[in-house]
């Protein structure tokens, strides 16, 4: 269920750190980081370091407004396809649950 609402947070987001999702549940760095282990083995989310994504970075429309790009070796995770396929098929099975 954890992992769910993290990644439901992550879609909410775009993208987060380990630190935002430690403050954001309460819980602690390492339970988090442990976490993202599991999400990463099964591919729901991929990390990204900002210096290694300068080019994408480059041609983002947002590229003025996201801090990202201005972080220097900082550690984010973003939902996969996969991960975001997982969550429209969970919402679905919730929606068609209620109906």
């Amino acid at each position: 269920m954890f992992l769910k609402k993290m990644l439901e947070y992550i879609s909410d987001k775009g993208y987060v750190k380990v630190d935002e999702i430690s403050q954001q549940f309460g819980v602690p760095k390492s339970f988090v980081e442990h976490a993202f282990q599991e999400l990463l083995r099964k591919e729901y989310i991929k990390m990204f370091n900002s210096e290694d994504e300068k080019i994408t970075c480059a041609s983002c429309p947002l590229k003025n407004v996201c801090y990202i790009g201005k972080s220097k070796g900082i550690k984010y995770y973003v939902l996969t396809e996969k991960g975001k396929e997982l969550l429209s098929r969970e919402n679905k099975l919730v929606v068609g649950a209620s109906e």
